[in-house]
């Protein structure tokens, strides 16, 4: 009995090792040869927080000696983008660093904007941290193409056209941090009845803001998201 229950673990740890291997390592390095061939010397490019595939993408595209800058748009409360700047300037990256209510005036100057996507559903939005809408907006008012990088796996198949109807919550506390260590004036909200602090994680960027979505099978627009589930469900 122990040795069935043995081979099944291995079995089963190899299945799981070669599922990872094969839809996040070489989609991985599939994604990045593409989105690499679309950067060009003179290019500045937004990205948004932090996301170890765009960060990969953009150190790669150093590594071929193309010349670049890097705006880092970031947001509160985790203050992902400070990660993502240190890492790009010790690698000799030119970096701006801005905070959300700032990317307006900072568009103007952008080339384009990479971005990831923690999902992209079925009727082709693209779901994303909390703030990735507001870049496709913003960059499509100033005609900026806006390119999402993203794995097949994380294709989903719900529909989902907000993020108010299904989100995650994170923890409200984390709001009330504040730069300066003073305490927010909101510090007490738990002992108001009337207030309620929402920290949303995700929400929805419309296809329509989206210039190309680029995959480990190809560079597709957000309408061939259901091609996509097609073919995963026959090839399982």
């Amino acid at each position: 009995y122990q040795r069935r229950v043995r081979g099944s673990y291995i079995a089963l740890h190899s299945q799981i090792h070669s599922s990872c291997f094969q839809n996040i390592y070489l989609a991985g390095k599939s994604i990045t040869e593409k989105a690499v061939n679309r950067i060009v010397n003179g290019d500045t490019i937004l990205i948004f927080k932090k996301s170890q595939l765009i960060l990969h993408i953009l150190l790669e595209a150093k590594a071929q000696n193309k010349e670049f800058k890097v705006v880092v748009v970031d947001s509160r409360p985790d203050l992902s983008g400070v990660s993502s700047c240190e890492r790009l300037t010790a690698a000799g990256i030119p970096c701006s660093y801005v905070y959300i209510n700032s990317s307006t005036y900072i568009m103007k100057k952008v080339t384009k904007v990479m971005l990831a996507a923690d999902a992209l559903l079925a009727n082709g939005y693209v779901l994303g941290p909390v703030g990735t809408a507001m870049m496709g907006l913003i960059a499509n008012t100033y005609n900026k193409p806006v390119i999402v990088c993203c794995e097949t796996y994380k294709f989903c198949e719900r529909v989902q056209t907000d993020s108010i109807l299904y989100n995650e919550l994170a923890d409200p506390d984390s709001m009330l941090k504040t730069l300066n260590a003073e305490e927010s004036p909101v510090a007490g909200w738990r002992e108001s009845p009337n207030t309620r602090l929402v920290n949303l994680v995700y929400d929805t960027t419309p296809p329509a803001l989206v210039s190309i979505v680029i995959t480990e099978i190809a560079e597709l627009p957000c309408s061939s998201a259901p091609v996509v589930l097609r073919r995963g469900a026959v090839k399982m």
